[in-house]
């Protein structure tokens, strides 16, 4: 069973062009950051503004990189990437919601396993995939309502570096940040698992 990540990968392997490329002019960008725009749900601009990840960047810096995004729509039920699947991409939430799911080894009617959460507009999801070079997909996501998706590929990440290196290098740093931060709450929780798996045992055992 297929995924929009991994037509994406097949087409790029090939040196084909992935259709949806943002490619937004500075003039455009620019005239979208003023306060009196109107249709602001379509707004790039504003959007970034209130995405965590992108907080250190000038409003320049973040021109640059939305110049190497994708966007895509997707119908509800249309699967992103599969669990298992090489990463190959990093994604924000333009709009809607995707769930992510992970087969955990419990038997549920669902074939795509477990709902592990719903992220919605303004997150973002799959840094793993674009960071690690043998990287494989640990769960399954699938837009749940209908979604638009801005998506980073690794050739996309390796000409951003070349093009604006300075931005490519900021880019880098926050989502090195952001596994980080989720391998030290994973490590914590892990923890906290074991401490009571052994007060369990204890009490078992007395």
């Amino acid at each position: 069973m297929g995924s929009y990540e991994s037509e994406v990968k097949e087409e790029m392997s090939k040196g084909k062009r992935v259709d949806g490329k943002l490619d937004i002019t500075l003039i455009k960008f620019v005239c979208q950051t003023s306060p009196l725009t109107l249709n602001k749900t379509e707004n790039l601009p504003h959007f970034f503004k209130k995405v965590a990840l992108l907080n250190s960047f000038s409003d320049r810096e973040v021109w640059q990189l939305s110049k190497f995004l994708h966007r895509r729509e997707f119908r509800v039920d249309e699967v992103v990437f599969r669990q298992g699947d090489s990463g190959y991409g990093f994604y924000f939430i333009f709009s809607g919601a995707v769930n992510v799911m992970a087969d955990l080894g419990a038997k549920v009617d669902n074939p795509n396993g477990e709902l592990v959460v719903q992220l919605k507009q303004h997150q973002y999801f799959g840094e793993m995939g674009l960071l690690e070079d043998f990287n494989r997909r640990s769960a399954t996501v699938i837009a749940s309502e209908k979604t638009v998706l801005l998506g980073l590929f690794k050739p996309d990440l390796e000409d951003l570096i070349e093009t604006y290196p300075i931005v490519g290098a900021k880019f880098l740093r926050e989502i090195s940040l952001v596994m980080a931060t989720r391998m030290s709450q994973l490590s914590e929780e892990l923890m906290t698992l074991k401490k009571k798996v052994n007060e369990y045992e204890g009490k078992a055992n007395s």
